[in-house]
């Protein structure tokens, strides 16, 4: 009733919005850490304990040829790179400006709620292309918080549901 407008009737989320039967999770799979997620929501103004994230907009950063590197280098990491020659400076790139939220090996930070770029798990299109729009200018995704209006009862029990779908932690 509440998840599926964004989630799917399956949790298997859509462009935008995370699947949540993956072991792919921004800020952990544990059945405490998606408790939380549902009571504070994801970068929702309203609720002081909402979880917060901003990658910066890069396009306003680095050059547009840094973009394109990094760009190579990030999706050379699950395999989906055109030109191997940016690769080595797409990874210098990446280790200047990326590796505080991503981290050195490119596995994400949980605590941060940064990515695993090394999964081809994309929120918001995987590829080259698909890569420099978010490194030059973010979608920032938005989940309400949902403790206020389903109580820590019911908000408990979806935890524990969307755990069991085999994509928790």
């Amino acid at each position: 009733v509440n998840c599926t407008q964004c989630h799917g009737s399956g949790a298997q989320g859509s462009a935008g919005f995370p699947n949540l039967n993956d072991d792919d999770w921004l800020w952990g799979g544990t059945a405490e850490q998606i408790q939380q997620t549902i009571t504070h929501g994801i970068r929702f103004a309203t609720d002081a304990e909402t979880r917060l994230s901003e990658m910066p907009a890069f396009g306003d950063i680095i050059t547009a040829d840094q973009i394109a590197k990094v760009s190579a280098y990030v999706a050379s990491l699950s395999g989906k790179v055109h030109d191997a020659s940016l690769i080595q400076p797409g990874a210098k790139v990446f280790a200047d400006n990326c590796v505080a939220c991503h981290g050195d090996n490119a596995k994400g930070n949980k605590e941060l709620g940064g990515p695993d770029l090394t999964d081809a798990i994309w929120l918001y299109g995987s590829g080259e292309t698909a890569i420099a729009d978010q490194v030059r200018a973010p979608k920032q995704g938005v989940m309400p918080a949902w403790g206020a209006r389903l109580g820590e009862t019911k908000v408990k029990e979806l935890a524990v549901y969307i755990h069991s779908l085999g994509g928790g932690e």
